[in-house]
């Protein structure tokens, strides 16, 4: 059996709430909440073992089973003079197991009878068997104002991408290779990425997917209370927030995360589900994503989900960046280039008339249209993202591109501004860092047009009492610049007065 830190980390918490008095959680029913196909039904049993082996307890597991074939099970394991003793029920109705129950409290009394229940919806559990100690569920619960007296939620996370391939290699015998395959599908879910074949794991996303109607359930924490058989949170996997987004109010008690639901964060971090979604996801919840991913360090699903968001924003018009002219760490002085003065850009979307070549496809160039800073007509801009901290620049590809946006008879016409590249970062400190590659290409790219790199400026966006973010955008200072441009469209570049090494 693979154990994970939090899983530790997780059965502390618990035991704390059962036996020691002067817990906050002492007294207290215990609702372990999370995703589907993660390991709860698993650490219940676990804990139902450990409660009558470690502290001699009677136990009663009652179990809600949705596979094919299959009914509600219940087995009990306690003590009888001192031995231990065990039952199973197969096909138990939900009175048969209210009836067994209730003649276990009657021949030991209610203390000395500890009922686990597993799969039940918070909200349906038969009124006979509401006094249990622990309910495993994926469902999300509500509490109400009086039933938190005697209730807490505690949230056991999803997998990540360490602990999946760790449990791969050491109990599946996986290689990396097939496991960076099955991750790119599956997410956080350890049921999902076990799966016998990949394909199989893709005929579950996909079929879950399906059966997504409304996507602004997905990232909805609220509306994902009852999810019936929308499959909604087989897409959606719940975390705890990386320590440095959390409160200090919550951060100094390593317990408190797992307990209050804004220390929770739900993101679609499977790289499939998300590209397959992403025409229907809102800005908003695609930069979500992107956040968490970046936070978490995971970096394929980051790469893929900030370049699906940009392409977004620029065909919304509300792309908005910082840029600086490019300098290679070796270059002792400026490169001998005509110093263009700050402009103010005006971005739109460009129809190709003629088709692009594959080649140019594969380098995911996206291409915005500039507004003019002179008497000159207009050109554009070619973006391309990257998260990385080297970026291959191939100056082939732009010479393809100019002509199809700056031909010789455009540009001997010299009625045109020409094009200009922007390698697109996340952040200042990556774009800071970026290299392009190689010194030979960026030399012959500068032949072609001038080379940028920018950063993405994040709109924030208003979190309204139900933790969702709304539309409403919040005014932000920019960094520290003489220059900061942001047009009608949102499309906005930052240069430098003078052609130097930008001062960070």
């Amino acid at each position: 059996m693979f154990w994970r830190k939090r899983d530790d980390k997780i059965v502390s918490l618990l035991l704390d709430g059962w036996f020691r008095e002067s817990s906050p959680l002492s007294k207290k029913k215990s609702i372990m909440v999370g995703s589907p196909g993660i390991g709860k039904s698993t650490l219940l049993c676990v804990m139902a073992f450990h409660l009558v082996f470690k502290h001699k307890k009677n136990v009663l597991v009652y179990r809600r089973l949705s596979k094919y074939d299959y009914e509600n099970c219940l087995f009990y394991l306690g003590y009888e003079d001192s031995k231990v003793v065990q039952f199973v029920v197969q096909r138990c109705k939900d009175q048969n197991a209210i009836n067994i129950y209730e003649e276990l409290i009657r021949q030991q009394g209610i203390s000395n009878v500890w009922l686990l229940l597993d799969g039940f919806h918070y909200q349906d559990i038969p009124a006979g068997v509401r006094t249990f100690k622990m309910l495993a569920t994926s469902q999300q619960v509500d509490l109400k104002s009086g039933e938190r007296t005697d209730a807490y939620c505690c949230l056991f996370p999803c997998w990540s991408r360490k602990d999946l391939f760790s449990v791969g290699k050491l109990i599946y015998k996986f290689h990396r290779k097939g496991m960076i395959k099955r991750f790119y599908y599956s997410g956080g879910s350890v049921r999902e990425f076990t799966l016998s074949t990949c394909t199989d794991i893709i005929d579950a996303i996909n079929n879950a997917i399906s059966s997504v109607n409304d996507v602004s359930n997905l990232l909805n924490n609220k509306s994902s209370i009852l999810t019936g058989g929308l499959q909604v949170d087989r897409l959606r996997h719940t975390f705890v927030k990386n320590r440095r987004a959390i409160s200090p109010l919550y951060s100094k008690e390593w317990w408190k995360p797992f307990i209050y639901r804004s220390c929770w964060e739900q993101v679609i971090d499977s790289e499939y589900a998300a590209r397959c979604l992403s025409l229907r996801l809102r800005s908003d919840a695609l930069f979500r994503i992107y956040a968490w991913a970046k936070n978490t360090g995971n970096n394929s699903l980051t790469g893929a989900v900030f370049e699906i968001l940009l392409h977004r924003l620029a065909a919304d018009n509300q792309l908005d960046l910082y840029i600086f002219e490019y300098v290679s760490p070796n270059e002792s002085k400026p490169p001998a280039e005509e110093q263009i003065a700050p402009r103010h850009h005006k971005a739109g979307q460009v129809r190709l008339k003629k088709k692009v070549r594959p080649a140019l496809e594969r380098q995911a160039i996206i291409i915005v249209k500039l507004k003019s800073t002179s008497n000159k007509k207009g050109n554009v801009a070619y973006l391309q993202f990257t998260v990385a901290g080297q970026h291959s620049i191939d100056s082939n590809q732009l010479k393809e591109m100019n002509k199809i946006f700056y031909p010789d008879d455009v540009k001997n016409a010299d009625d045109t501004e020409p094009p200009i590249y922007i390698a697109v970062c996340p952040d200042r400190k990556s774009c800071k860092a970026l290299r392009l590659d190689t010194k030979a290409e960026v030399l012959a790219a500068r032949k072609v047009c001038q080379v940028f790199v920018g950063y993405y400026v994040e709109n924030k966006r208003g979190i309204a009492a139900d933790d969702q973010m709304n539309d409403l955008l919040l005014q932000i200072l920019p960094p520290n610049s003489s220059h900061h441009y942001v047009d009608d469209f949102g499309l906005s570049a930052y240069k430098q007065k003078k052609r130097q090494r930008p001062k960070w």
